[in-house]
């Protein structure tokens, strides 16, 4: 599955923001160890991730919807057919009333599939959090994005690396506003390791987003359980003093309960 996509520069006004997750310091995860994983990608070939939490759902980045987007469960190696691998169809899209654009604040979305994914094997549904996760948990976050930067080289197996739960202190002091209590701070203050969004300042108030074709909206897993949806990042991948922003799932449990049960 070969594509290449060039940047695209987003003006801060713009209706939609499309940013690229990449995963940097981690390694090929144990194939099928994250059966919820999703593989995400429209008719441009745009690439995103999510997670499976129920039969019918996949939750991933509010910034991924895009035109038609199509699912693949049980994946782990892109250019292979994998035994028990599921393609399935969105009939529905639903991402948060309160997502912003702009500062992808609230970034999180909703995909009912329909036929619903055939659980067991290789695709499993991941449990979503309950209580939000103390400083120090440490997590796993995969998904299929670059292994380097700057330059781009894509992973082709499901790469996965691990990521520690900051105290979101540490994230307001670098991203100000842009940081909201709605959000995880985690990664490694030596840099090195990271998933993460660029992000082009164009001035003082805005930022430009851009397009590096890469996985947001990939999971979180701390303990077995969905914390965090990859939402962004510094310009600069895997810095110094600059770690990832993910959506925090227990501060959207009520609203994903809802919304599942009403639709």
């Amino acid at each position: 599955m070969e594509q290449i996509l060039g940047l695209v520069v987003l003006l801060a006004s713009a209706a939609s923001s499309q940013t690229g997750m990449r995963i940097i310091g981690g390694s090929e995860c144990e194939p099928h160890s994250q059966p919820w994983q999703a593989f995400l990608f429209d008719a441009h070939l745009t690439r995103c991730g999510g997670a499976l939490i129920d039969e019918r759902w996949v939750i991933t980045a509010g910034h991924c919807l895009r035109g038609s987007l199509t699912v693949h469960l049980g994946e782990h190696d892109l250019h292979k057919q994998n035994v028990g691998e599921q393609h399935c169809k969105i009939v529905k899209a639903i991402r948060h009333p309160e997502f912003e654009p702009v500062t992808l604040k609230n970034d999180i979305m909703l995909l009912r599939l329909d036929p619903p994914a055939i659980l067991g094997g290789t695709v499993r549904a991941v449990p979503m959090a309950k209580e939000c996760a103390p400083i120090g948990t440490q997590c796993v976050v995969s998904g299929w994005g670059t292994t380097t930067f700057p330059q781009v080289n894509y992973a082709y197996s499901l790469q996965c690396m691990h990521a520690k739960i900051m105290a979101k202190d540490v994230c307001r002091s670098t991203y100000g506003t842009y940081f909201s209590d709605h959000q995880i701070c985690a990664g490694a203050m030596e840099g090195g390791i990271d998933s993460c969004q660029s992000l082009l300042a164009l001035d003082s108030d805005h930022f430009a987003l851009v397009n590096l074709q890469g996985d947001s909206g990939s999971p979180m897993v701390c303990n077995g359980v969905l914390h965090g949806v990859v939402s962004w990042g510094s310009q600069q991948c895997a810095a110094k003093e600059h770690p990832g922003i993910y959506t925090e799932i227990c501060k959207f449990r009520e609203w994903i309960e809802q919304t599942m049960a009403e639709n």
